[in-house]
């Protein structure tokens, strides 16, 4: 009887540590990713812009309406879910999403390889150009916007990096959001605001002493989502896709920007096989 319990110990325990590198093996349950939470919730936290109108900003009773709540409502839409907006900035666009306060970030991020580094991008959705705005009759050339000249922008902002190509040693001044660096400009604080152009045409509305500089080069946006959410990724690339096949993005486009889309959405050759309405031909 000894005997067999001394044989039946190293037995059981064997048997233990193979179930405990067994355990060790399996891999930790994923975290849910952002697609199956939204349709769990029923809601999408979408970052959108109140500054930066056509994009985003607030009408008269304080909710958001522009080009970018528009478009996630129609993402919103495609989901069965309920658009929930966050306001985001320059500034704490990054900080919403790594903290999921956010679910998507749809405002006028440029997908910088720096950004990459901490987020995610779907596919482009938007190109537009980066600029400066002036006093109507001062230098429309960004080039002569050095030192002692102060350039304005928002924190966060891309368009520092943007600028600093062609003016090194550019002095800036940084503001929360874009409002607060046009009235500098217009208190003649600072000698120019760097921003997308898009933003250009409503700003002159109000403001027909400024003027619109040169191009500097073309900016592309992109939706920001927290990294290593593929399956989010994928609904939102062939989401946009399917838009602008139906049609749909190019209305959301024109009632904001008052003309059609001037770039393709993914190609020029059409869009991603399998996508409704999308040209397929010589795809493998």
């Amino acid at each position: 009887m000894n005997v067999r319990k001394a044989l039946k110990r190293p037995t059981l325990l064997a048997c233990l540590c193979a179930l405990a590198v067994v355990a060790c093996m399996v891999p930790r349950a994923q975290a849910e990713n952002t697609l199956d939470k939204i349709k769990r919730t029923g809601v999408f936290l979408a970052g959108v812009r109140y500054d930066f109108p056509p994009v985003g900003t607030v009408d008269g009773s304080g909710n958001p309406v522009g080009f970018g709540p528009d478009l996630a409502k129609a993402i919103a839409d495609k989901l069965g879910a309920k658009v929930q907006y966050v306001q985001s900035t320059s500034a704490n666009r990054a900080p919403l999403l790594l903290n999921n306060q956010i679910d998507a970030e749809i405002g006028i991020t440029t997908p910088f390889q720096s950004r990459e580094q901490t987020a995610d991008f779907t596919i482009p959705y938007a190109w537009d150009s980066t600029t400066i705005l002036v006093h109507k009759g001062d230098d429309l050339d960004p080039t002569h916007y050095g030192p002692p000249k102060k350039v304005a922008t928002t924190q966060g902002s891309g368009n520092v990096t943007v600028f600093k190509r062609i003016v090194p040693d550019a002095d800036f001044v940084l503001f929360q959001e874009y409002p607060d660096a046009f009235a500098a400009l217009l208190n003649h604080k600072v000698n120019a605001v760097v921003l997308n152009r898009a933003a250009t045409a409503v700003v002159l509305k109000s403001n027909p002493d400024l003027a619109v500089g040169k191009d500097i080069n073309r900016d592309v946006w992109a939706i920001m989502i927290r990294q290593d959410d593929s399956k989010w990724r994928n609904f939102l690339n062939w989401t946009l896709q399917e838009l602008w096949a139906s049609g749909d993005y190019q209305k959301i486009y024109v009632k904001w920007f008052n003309e059609q889309p001037w770039f393709p959405m993914w190609s020029q050759y059409g869009l991603q096989p399998g996508i409704g309405g999308a040209l397929s031909c010589c795809g493998n």
